[in-house]
């Protein structure tokens, strides 16, 4: 497990991190550049991400305008993304945020959980792309 200022990651199985950003914590643009360099440090290849945002996210604009994986360097062993965004505001954010800064793997964003979690299981079941 790794604990930063704006979220904690957690090695969950040989195939999953888990990404849950804080409440009550104000994400900006040095706390994603944080957490990116996290996820680099975790696990092998072909991993998932399942990244949980809290319903009421608060954020300085300026992190929906820096490409954060290439900014960073890449998502390191990460090569699927699953965003469950906890409200309809939250899930229209990050589509516009992957809209502009799309990533070379696949990418869904989901309102619930549950929802984010199902695709990304079914994802990790294909073979990723060399």
């Amino acid at each position: 497990m790794i604990d930063t200022r704006s979220a904690t990651l957690e090695l969950v199985s040989n195939a999953l991190i888990e990404l849950r950003f804080k409440p009550d914590v104000k994400l900006d643009v040095e706390g994603m550049t944080e957490i990116v360099l996290a996820k680099r440090r975790m696990g092998g290849r072909g991993m998932g991400l399942l990244a949980i945002l809290p319903p009421e996210l608060d954020f300085d604009l300026n992190v929906l305008t820096v490409d954060h994986h290439a900014a960073n360097g890449g998502c390191g062993t990460v090569e699927r993304i699953a965003f469950a965004t906890q409200n309809s505001f939250n899930e229209r954010l990050a589509t516009i945020y992957f809209r502009y800064h799309p990533r070379p793997h696949p990418t869904g964003i989901f309102v619930s959980e549950a929802d984010a979690r199902k695709w990304l299981e079914t994802k990790l079941l294909e073979p990723a792309a060399s």
